[in-house]
């Protein structure tokens, strides 16, 4: 066990309040650390869309090679943005209790994304977001954005758009979705991100130094949702929703693969058992991709 928990991190103030809530787990247990703040490709190429990182985790990978070195003992990600493909020599150990899956949407005049007028700039540099807008409101017109939370806040305040759309757990996070006018999007309506809302905490192969923080529920959650990924072999440069929520001895898994301008090309809408093999996934995999 080192000395002092080295915990590797993006700089945002949102990659730096999730580390920080690790931090204090990891204190609350006696442990010292320290925060160690590292770039990535995601950070420094901030024009270009997010779906052309294809497969390399902008926001992840050169975090995840840090902890392979051994310059950082442990790793904190937004589980949405870490690929299914790991790094070799590394695993996701532990995710904190999901927050909230849901994206939301905020115009500058608080009116609903069904309400905002035709013709209207809305921003997001996502390819799942612009489907899931088509989806419902294929009058809009989207336009690419990028940036942190406060970025894109400013960008709608300065009425270079007339709406954006952020992920609730974020604001959240932030501590400011109290003083935010926004409208919660549904999740089994427009579906998130895999694993969207969920910290994950990454470590060597072989520590086990972050299992004591496991949240045993949203980790079968999340894993369903990137089994759901990985057997579609698909990733950020195409539109597709995936969450899977537990009612009671089952968990509802929705996915949503759509098209660039909206259309709904497969769908999923199943229980699975709540102890689910990947075999009960892979099965329904198999229906859905006997459709596309």
């Amino acid at each position: 066990m080192p000395e002092k928990i080295v915990i590797g991190s993006r700089g945002s103030k949102l990659a730096l309040k999730q580390a920080e809530k690790v931090r204090e787990l990891f204190e609350k247990e006696g442990y010292e650390t320290e925060i160690k703040v590292i770039k990535t490709s995601g950070d420094t190429k901030k024009e270009k869309p997010l779906h052309e990182f294809k497969g390399i985790g902008a926001f992840v990978r050169e975090i995840d090679l840090a902890l392979k070195r051994g310059e950082i003992d442990v790793a904190v990600h937004s589980l949405k943005d870490v690929p299914t493909q790991r790094v070799e020599g590394t695993r996701i150990s532990a995710v904190l209790e999901r927050e909230s899956p849901c994206d939301v949407f905020i115009s500058r005049n608080g009116v609903k994304l069904t309400e905002i007028d035709e013709g209207s700039v809305v921003g997001t540099s996502s390819l799942r977001r612009r489907a899931m807008i088509l989806k419902i409101r294929k009058d809009l017109r989207i336009e690419n954005l990028r940036g942190n939370v406060d970025t894109r806040l400013r960008k709608l305040n300065e009425g270079l758009y007339d709406g954006i759309f952020l992920a609730e757990a974020g604001l959240i996070r932030l501590g400011i979705d109290k003083v935010i006018e926004y409208e919660r999007l549904d999740p089994f309506t427009f579906i998130p991100s895999a694993n969207q809302g969920i910290i994950a905490i990454a470590t060597r192969e072989e520590d086990n130094i972050a299992e004591f923080m496991n949240h045993k529920q949203t980790f079968r959650e999340a894993m369903a949702e990137r089994t759901v990924i990985k057997e579609l072999g698909v990733g950020c440069a195409v539109p597709v929703g995936v969450y899977a929520k537990t009612e009671g001895r089952k968990i509802r898994l929705v996915c949503q693969i759509l098209s660039e301008k909206g259309e709904v090309k497969a769908s999923i809408d199943e229980r699975i058992n709540r102890d689910y093999s990947e075999d009960e996934i892979r099965e329904i995999i198999r229906g859905v991709k006997a459709s596309l």
